[in-house]
């Protein structure tokens, strides 16, 4: 995901964040995935403070590497 530009938490963890830091570009980043049957979590203000703004991904153990290179295939898609 850091390859592609997005702003992450390094090491692992299983609830990936990737911060956007605004809001209507989370938005549709929420809703470029969840077209693609990605589900993944959007923060925006007043959850999180102006300029935090983020997703998050679940990560678990069922996913496969084809899941995996699907997500990234998609973010790298997202124009925002």
């Amino acid at each position: 995901m850091q390859r592609l530009g997005y702003e992450t938490l390094p090491g692992e963890h299983p609830i990936v964040p990737a911060f956007i830091r605004d809001t209507n570009k989370t938005s549709a980043l929420v809703a470029h995935l969840f077209a693609h049957n990605i589900l993944v979590t959007g923060l925006n203000y007043p959850v999180v403070p102006k300029g935090e703004q983020e997703i998050r991904l679940q990560v678990s153990a069922d996913h496969t590497e084809q899941d995996l290179k699907f997500l990234l295939d998609k973010l790298a898609e997202f124009k925002g």
